[in-house]
């Protein structure tokens, strides 16, 4: 009888990575062997087999080597990440990895950033708390030249959304989108170390608010809030970051001349509700949300608190947005990554610095399809 080979790891890390995931025994193993068995596993009572290890692995997303640690390091996570309510939450190891996948990314750009163009960062810690939102917003127009304008172009909210992402790669922000991760967990995140300062968004969430996500983490890199740290509770500091990177994010969306002097806001009387077809309107206006616009009414004291907040209520009661079609794997290349990314690897591969295969690995994509992703990218 052949005997099978045990794996030599730390319980005590076992035990961790299963309480990070929030798993109970039976949703750890999936059936896969008794649950008992990780039961003693985590005590140092038997081994798993390598087989059951490496599984394990995998299910928890943590590299093999994580376990033969003596102790767990502290988490280095991100320590601000979007999400649609308030409450404390752990890491799913979906959340986790892909923070960890992005992470890497931004490092490999770093690594050969010669093959991309220089740029410059000022706008990143060159805001505090203490200075007016409205002001503030301004600025973050001007640094993404998105003055009402260019607004106008925009036929759809596709198009705004994409519109908007370029101006942010133009400034040098790479912007990664993931999926698998439910928006109650995370809308998005940012690293705002330079060069490259990196914001990630859920593809699960509708575009306005990918959108509003976008404008959100630029904010907290300009205040050098991004980044990643160990994993705190919600204090009142960070409530207040929060509620400040939302002010401007509305503020930039929805300017204040801009609003007050639109017809149909000048033409609305004050004291009558909003209608759902007025905000409808605004909405391709400003390629924003209902909810960022009425925002913004109240601010400006053109709506009521009750009314807000009724509507708010309503707009949170719809379903969430569903995921798309199928796509093709090098269109899921070109709507996850930054196109600057995608340049740098596929320059540093002309370069002869890197492989094909190294690519394909960067980008997650077939050798096959490098070509047609390279053809789509000129065009």
């Amino acid at each position: 009888m052949i005997q099978k080979s045990e794996a030599f790891i730390n319980p005590s890390l076992l035990r961790w990575a299963r309480e990070q995931c929030r798993f109970t025994y039976e949703e750890a193993v999936q059936s896969r062997f008794s649950p008992d068995k990780l039961r003693k596993a985590e005590r140092g009572e038997e081994n798993l087999t390598f087989k059951q290890f490496i599984f394990i692995a995998n299910r928890y997303k943590r590299s093999p080597a994580f376990f033969y640690l003596k102790q767990h390091p502290d988490e280095e996570l991100i320590q601000d990440f979007r999400k649609i309510n308030h409450e404390k939450k752990h890491l799913s190891p979906v959340l986790r990895e892909q923070i960890i996948n992005i992470k890497e990314k931004r490092e490999i750009a770093v690594e050969f950033k010669n093959f991309d163009k220089e740029f410059q960062y000022e706008y990143i810690n060159s805001i505090t708390l203490e200075q007016n939102t409205e002001d503030i917003a301004e600025k973050i127009i001007s640094l993404l030249n998105l003055h009402v304008e260019l607004r106008k172009k925009w036929k759809d909210k596709y198009k705004a959304f994409n519109s908007l992402r370029k101006a942010f790669e133009d400034v040098g922000i790479m912007v990664f989108q993931v999926s698998r991760i439910d928006i109650e967990e995370m809308r998005g995140f940012s690293f705002s170390e330079e060069p490259y300062p990196t914001i990630t968004l859920n593809r699960g969430d509708s575009p306005f608010g990918r959108i509003f996500t976008l404008i959100h983490e630029l904010c907290h890199i300009m205040l050098n809030k991004g980044g990643l740290c160990t994993l705190k509770s919600e204090d009142e500091i960070h409530f207040e970051i929060e509620k400040f990177c939302n002010a401007v994010a509305g503020a930039v969306l929805v300017p204040q001349t801009f609003l007050l002097n639109h017809e149909i806001v000048q033409n609305h009387p004050i004291i009558k509700p909003w209608e759902l077809e007025e905000l409808e309107k605004l909405k391709k206006i400003f390629w924003c949300s209902s909810e960022v616009i009425l925002r913004r009414l109240l601010i400006f004291e053109k709506t009521s608190t009750d009314f807000y907040q009724e509507m708010r209520n309503y707009w949170q009661s719809l379903p969430k947005p569903s995921g798309g079609g199928s796509e093709k794997s090098f269109e899921k290349v070109l709507r996850t990554n930054p196109k600057s990314y995608i340049k740098i690897l596929l320059n540093a591969m002309y370069e002869r610095k890197i492989t094909m295969t190294d690519v394909s690995s960067y980008l997650n994509i077939k050798l096959k399809y490098l070509k047609s992703l390279e053809r789509k990218l000129e065009g």
